[in-house]
């Protein structure tokens, strides 16, 4: 089942950077206004543009049936724990939603922001698959974690949060356009001056993704307090401010090279890590205590009578 798992995160890592490829080449378009089929055609004639949408949604049907497996086996080996049923819902719902914005999208042109709102939602859609796939893997270590303050559950919550607001903004600059307004790193040069709302917009973001850095960096000092009990939350931590410290690397690279394909690509894809990364650590604050049903005993008050009672723990 683990293995499953991790088919089905990876298939979803592929399915978002495919996607990010669709965007960048402009190959939304590459089968024509039809959907489920290409141009009318079940395997139609072969443009690059064509190749480029039609692989991109081959893959995603292929990964469709991964994590609808992958949701059955985690429902059926770990039926009645809460996070399982809250992780298999939030995997399929997401890919649903990713998959029906896809469509919507191809029958019917959105606006940019719209279109900044699916990949938000591909985000979630890998997150969740990831998180399934190490819950699966290791739910009595992660559900029967040593709590932490409520105050820091909050802050990694709300951390995760900042963190999509910025995802979603960087998101919008690339889908409305306004990127090249910014050709300078990490200002604006002096091109730029010719559109002031591009040139803010593109600042406003590059300064948000630095406190996201310095947030992150925060949040690891607080895990580092609590290291005796919680070294998983100090290497999950580190690995999210690595994460985010490289994407802030493939930002720069993205505008420095004029917004290449590969460019998009890597930012893409250390994006996905990061948020991925950030989820992560909100599931381990979160589970606390064990997550399997309490089990049942029944304990006799005597001849024909009984009660059922939980079992007490030591």
């Amino acid at each position: 089942m683990v293995t499953l798992g991790i088919a089905a995160a990876i298939g979803m890592f592929l399915v978002l950077i495919m996607g990010a490829t669709v965007t960048s080449t402009g190959s939304a378009t590459g089968c024509g206004r039809d959907w489920p089929l290409c141009r009318g055609q079940f395997i139609p004639q072969f443009a690059v543009a064509t190749a480029i949408e039609f692989s991109h949604r081959a893959v995603t049907a292929v990964e469709s049936l991964l994590v609808a497996s992958f949701a059955v086996g985690l429902l059926w080996l770990h039926r009645g724990q809460r996070p399982a049923r809250a992780l298999a819902a939030l995997m399929v719902g997401f890919l649903l939603l990713q998959a029906g914005m896809g469509a919507w999208a191809v029958v019917q042109p959105q606006a940019p922001l719209v279109l900044a709102l699916h990949f938000g939602i591909s985000l979630i859609a890998l997150a969740a698959t990831a998180l399934a796939a190490a819950y699966a893997g290791r739910a009595e270590e992660i559900g029967n974690a040593v709590p932490i303050p409520g105050r820091l559950r909050v802050a990694t919550w709300g951390f995760l949060l900042y963190l999509y607001l910025l995802v979603y903004s960087g998101a919008s600059i690339r889908h409305l356009g306004v990127g090249p307004a910014c050709p300078g790193w990490p200002l604006c040069s002096s091109v730029g001056v010719t559109a002031p709302t591009a040139v803010a917009v593109n600042l406003l973001h590059r300064s948000a993704a630095g406190l996201a850095i310095l947030l992150a960096a925060g949040l690891v000092v607080a895990y580092v307090r609590l290291a005796r009990s919680r070294r998983d939350l100090v290497t999950a931590g580190t690995f999210l401010l690595v994460a985010l410290l490289a994407q802030a690397a493939a930002g720069a690279y993205l505008v420095l090279s004029h917004w290449d394909l590969f460019g998009e690509l890597l930012h893409t894809a250390v994006t996905g890590i990061a948020f991925t990364a950030a989820a992560y650590l909100c599931m381990r604050v979160s589970l606390q205590g064990s997550t399997a049903e309490v089990p049942v005993m029944r304990r006799e008050l005597g001849p024909g009578r009984g009660v059922e009672a939980p079992v007490q723990g030591p």
